[in-house]
């Protein structure tokens, strides 16, 4: 069976990454999910178009990079909270 893929547009770098549906749950809260590539996407407002489809996610969906490219781990950021004046 195929994973479930969510499309999210990052909002740091321009582009719609491809999220599997186990990431998309872990980061629904912090709105940060890591992609099939290795990103961590930052999402976008949904109200933005989406963006060009990650390159390096779409070699990987299709199969014609051998083996996934090794990136470096990114560590979720705890958000600040603000506190109301």
């Amino acid at each position: 069976m195929e994973p479930f893929l969510v499309h999210i547009r990052c909002d740091t770098d321009g582009y719609t990454h491809a999220v599997t549906e186990e990431e998309f749950a872990a980061g629904r809260h912090d709105g940060r999910f890591r992609a099939v590539c290795g990103h961590v996407v930052l999402a976008a407002p949904m109200i933005e178009a989406p963006g060009r489809f990650d390159p390096v996610c779409r070699d990987i969906l299709r199969g014609d990079s051998g083996e996934p490219p090794t990136v470096p781990g990114q560590e979720r950021r705890r958000l600040r909270r603000r506190s109301r004046r």
